[in-house]
């Protein structure tokens, strides 16, 4: 059976970077199909981005596993939604797995604060979109 990870290159650990408490987000402008890119930005100054890679697998299927990269923030970031202050105590983090007879495939991401909120992040059934289900989110999943 096949393992396709996050790509996390050049980040030692995606869990510690996200335990130090997420202040802002920002996202790409929707199209009908959805989003395709969110930035994160951490309590530590750090400028988290975050799409998807799409992989062939079986025949015709693909199926998406997450990318996060450290950025700097330059024009290209849209500007930062500012967060509830809840957001900078993170509870949980958790891998959100696609698994299939040939493969297993780290395809979302749950985080999840002390008042029991979740920011969810997964690939799109549309590719090379992600979608985005969280409380301070307002277009919720777009397939």
């Amino acid at each position: 059976m096949q393992l396709l990870e996050f790509d996390t290159e050049g980040i030692c650990s995606i869990s510690s970077l996200l335990r130090q408490g997420i202040v802002g987000y920002a996202n790409d402008i929707p199209t009908p199909r959805g989003i395709s890119t969110v930035w994160l930005f951490l309590a530590n100054n750090a400028l988290l981005k975050i799409y998807t890679r799409m992989h062939d697998t079986v025949g015709w299927n693909e199926v998406g596993t997450l990318v996060f990269r450290l950025v700097g923030k330059d024009e290209n970031v849209p500007e930062i939604v500012p967060l509830p202050q809840a957001w900078r105590d993170i509870a949980g983090i958790e891998k959100m797995l696609v698994v299939d007879a040939d493969f297993t495939a780290e395809s979302g991401l749950q985080v999840s604060n002390n008042l029991g909120e979740v920011f969810t992040i997964v690939c799109s059934a549309n590719i090379y979109q992600i979608e985005v289900l969280a409380p301070f989110f307002s277009w919720g999943f777009f397939a």
